[in-house]
């Protein structure tokens, strides 16, 4: 279709050709490691990170390890063709992104479209709503860099759809096997995330049909996980995410006092109030840069509180956001650290936007034209392209995982 051809487009042009600040740096020298080194320490590479930890002596990425194997797979060639990664505009880094994180941000749109398909929605009101994930939220901004965010979103994405086919009884099997595994490679990117795989699993488990497929489900997500568990395995020779363990980050020149580590410590009363109407509403409040999410929540609330078609999936949904959220309100305290809005809560866009396929209930579709000519609909493209120019670009001393 001409809408994906021009998406690709758009995707194209909204890569940034360099890595943004720490976050960035850690993951491309885990790239670098891997493949100009063939190991996963990150000490004299090109790239200067402070997000990483040290263990045994050597520095390596705090970061999951799944999307840097995938950057990986895709720098080995690129290197062995002449082009090289290293700081600054670089080419090497633009194609890793485009072929990784871009590339899957278009994928998902494929599928978030195909997924609208079980809601009965005519295609050009497909086409609308996936063109307003798309471009309209912070999905387009997260996917001009490498991270993993905008990786685990696309996933999610990918994920939904293999549930909702299942759940209709296409192949059952094989697509519970493939919600699992899409789950899992979210999961393995960013662990928050690990609480969407965990909620669908019990949609699977108290469906008395879908419940014989557990088995595949499981055995994917297993799969999925398997990547980032051994490499945390080989870096700190446990289990226990690196990025979990206080003790790695405090090295010395480390920028990092106890105090700044996100589940280090337990925010509560007035703190935990402001703190968490600021990540939704403040100045780079999530809804704020996100107004399709203002329509969308309310009506995800309604579809499993009326025991509607989509009850499970908004159950299962709403479940992992409010744990995905409060994990964050009270074990975090800098905002997402330099970032563009709380890029910690993009995984949860494609889930929540799915439901506004009720905006063209009952009504022939009066409440989406009607949203789609306020002030709020005409900003959400130009707050979302800006990002891309520069996703990191909202600096201060916090590291973020």
């Amino acid at each position: 279709m001409r809408v994906f051809v021009l998406l690709a487009l758009v995707g194209m042009l909204t890569i940034s050709p360099r890595a943004w600040g720490w976050n960035d740096a850690s993951r491309m020298a885990t790239i670098q490691s891997i493949v100009e080194r063939g190991t996963l320490a990150i000490d004299g590479t090109d790239f200067h990170t402070m997000d990483k930890v040290s263990i045994g002596g050597q520095f390596f990425s705090d970061k999951p390890a799944t999307p840097q194997l995938a950057g990986a797979m895709v720098y080995a060639p690129l290197r062995a063709a002449g082009i090289e990664l290293h700081t600054g505009w670089s080419l090497a880094y633009y194609l890793i992104t485009l072929l990784t994180v871009k590339l899957l941000w278009w994928l998902s749109l494929i599928a978030f479209y195909k997924a609208l398909g079980y809601t009965g929605l005519t295609q050009s009101r497909r086409l609308l709503l996936t063109t307003a994930l798309g471009v309209g939220t912070l999905a387009l901004t997260w996917s001009a860099t490498f991270n993993s965010h905008s990786w685990a979103a696309s996933w999610v994405t990918i994920g939904l759809l293999f549930l909702l086919r299942a759940r209709t009884g296409t192949r059952p099997t094989a697509s519970a096997f493939g919600g699992g595994l899409a789950f899992g490679l979210a999961g393995g990117a960013d662990i928050a995330t690990l609480a969407l795989p965990v909620a669908f699993g019990c949609s699977l488990a108290f469906d008395r049909w879908l419940r014989r497929r557990l088995w595949a489900y499981a055995t994917g997500l297993a799969l999925a996980l398997a990547p980032w568990l051994v490499t945390n395995y080989a870096i700190s020779g446990g289990l226990v995410p690196v990025q979990l363990v206080a003790r790695y980050f405090l090295f010395p020149g480390s920028p990092w006092t106890p105090e700044q580590l996100t589940g280090a410590q337990m925010n509560s009363g007035a703190a935990l109030a402001g703190y968490s109407f600021s990540l939704l509403f403040g100045g780079r409040g999530f809804l704020l840069y996100n107004p399709l999410a203002l329509l969308a929540i309310p009506l995800l609330l309604r579809e499993f509180s009326k025991r509607r078609r989509f009850a499970v999936e908004a159950l299962a949904t709403t479940g992992a956001s409010m744990l995905i959220f409060g994990y964050y309100a009270l074990w975090s305290n800098n905002f997402s650290g330099a970032s563009y809005s709380i890029r910690w809560f993009v995984p949860l866009l494609p889930l929540w936007i799915f439901f506004c396929t009720r905006c063209y209930a009952g009504a022939g579709g009066s409440r989406w034209r009607s949203f789609s000519q306020s002030s709020r609909s005409r900003l959400r493209l130009p707050m979302s392209a800006r990002g891309t120019h520069g996703p990191g670009s909202n600096t201060g001393r916090f590291r973020c995982l």
